[in-house]
């Protein structure tokens, strides 16, 4: 690929670009849909790719084409949206090349397993979740596995390549039995280690335990434990969106001008790390070619710095956190067909942790909560939030009583990062539900957050 990348280089500088850059990415993966206990679809795929950008008189030009055939006239399309694009006068493709290793990003096992193995591991999963209770059915669920590969090549000297596998799953249960009730589970890994049998079991187990909700008599402010899939919303569309360099210097952020002040608890430490082992978004570069890095963004509660790409850091005169990300719009996956945006790579929450079962002890009267629904309308200007969960249980007394039908939840999510009851120890990997993130997050305890039926 990076030979393919230096042909494509070598035509856009002979064409008149300034700097030019080439991403290429290749993957090919299989996939598995699951409906009504039963696989009703799978579907094998390979793509490839080649994003091109130039940079003509200070402006930026992008296209991309599907293979070598196709680049020069791509370049020169490129060249003429050059003259449409915005003035970037501090604009240069990176030139950084002191990157390093990262370990268990690629599987042999994965990159060479073929549909079987698929068929199998889904009957596992269905099989698994029906054990647990005759009425238990399996509405939901995928498996996907496969490799990729990328490569970088820009006119200012990068040559960087770099590959990866991933498998995932996730799996929807319902049971019903004078009434409905729901569960779920998702499991993800770079490497061949994740557990497709426990995922349907737990997913099973979640809809038994939901079972027979009753209606929510509570209203007020009151705790919440926030389990790792719903706390993964409230990041996601709340607080990592306020942590993007370019939101954040244009004042549209709730962190827009706090550097270096105290904005949540002294318990809590936020990170991007780029350089995780088995990072579900690690790689040894970031979609622009700066090598990957390890970001604390709140340490001990105060916020230390903003995620930057190469354009928004050139213009603010900051350095690239290696944020940089390529992907469509409600894609997860790296895509030659798109410009880089700033994005999280591995959002990881630190502190002090304790036993979940320790954290339910201490709460005298409040929530337990799996689900959100409604955290992308927030506001990353204010970080406020009213959300809707329709999986939860109530506490009361150190004890998880009963399931409760739904409940609306609302609050300010830099309140709930301050005012915090403590954090698990049951972390779990998650991809982000719309966004080309990756997650390391357990539950979280915090009080005062506003509850109404």
């Amino acid at each position: 690929m990076i030979d393919i990348g230096n042909k494509v280089i070598k035509k856009a500088v002979k064409l008149g670009a300034d700097q030019a850059e080439v991403f290429i990415s290749s993957g090919k993966q299989n996939a598995f849909t699951i409906e009504k206990n039963a696989v009703t679809c799978t579907s094998g795929m390979e793509i490839s790719g080649i994003g091109i950008r130039i940079l003509k008189n200070s402006r930026m030009g992008f296209t991309y084409c599907t293979d070598l055939l196709e680049a020069e006239e791509a370049i020169k399309k490129a060249l003429s949206l050059s003259k449409l694009g915005k003035e970037m006068p501090y604009f240069s493709f990176t030139s950084e090349n002191k990157i390093r290793p990262i370990d268990n990003l690629f599987d042999k096992r994965i990159h060479e397993l073929g549909v079987e193995y698929g068929l199998q591991k889904s009957k596992e999963m269905i099989d698994s979740a029906l054990e647990v209770n005759k009425n238990i059915n399996v509405t939901n669920g995928y498996i996907i596995y496969g490799s990729s590969s990328f490569a970088i090549v820009n006119s200012q000297g990068v040559e960087i390549e770099d590959k990866g596998t991933t498998i995932l799953g996730t799996v929807g249960t319902v049971m019903k039995d004078a009434g409905i009730s729901t569960g779920f589970e998702e499991i993800c890994s770079r490497m061949l280690d994740v557990d497709f049998d426990i995922a349907g079991k737990n997913a099973a187990e979640l809809a038994v335990k939901s079972h027979n909700p009753k209606k929510c008599e509570d209203s007020g402010e009151t705790t919440i434990l926030f389990t790792p899939y719903a706390f993964r919303d409230m990041l996601e569309f709340i607080t990592i969106p306020a942590l993007h360099g370019d939101i954040a210097h244009k004042g549209e952020s709730v962190y827009s001008d706090k550097v270096g002040e105290l904005v949540a608890s002294e318990e809590i430490s936020i990170i991007d790390d780029a350089t995780l082992p088995n990072g579900l978004n690690s790689a040894i570069v970031d979609d622009e070619g700066v090598p990957s890095k390890r970001v604390e963004l709140i340490k001990a509660g105060v916020l230390k710095t903003f995620l930057y790409d190469v354009s928004t850091a050139k213009e603010y005169g900051k350095e690239s956190t290696g944020s940089g990300s390529r992907s469509e719009r409600l894609k997860v996956a790296k895509s030659y067909k798109s410009l880089p945006i700033i994005d999280a790579r591995n959002l990881i929450l630190q502190g002090r942790t304790h036993p979940i079962d320790e954290l339910i002890d201490e709460v005298k009267k409040g929530l337990l909560v799996y689900t959100v629904l409604g955290a992308h309308t927030a506001n990353p200007a204010s970080g406020d939030f009213s959300v809707n969960s329709s999986l939860l249980f109530k506490i009361e007394d150190g004890e998880i009583k009963h399931p409760i039908k739904s409940a609306m939840i609302s609050g300010n999510m830099p309140d709930c990062l301050k005012n915090l009851v403590g954090m698990g120890n049951d972390f779990k990997k998650l991809t982000g539900e719309i966004m080309p993130i990756s997650l390391m997050i357990p539950t979280i305890g915090v009080e005062k957050v506003t509850v109404s039926a």
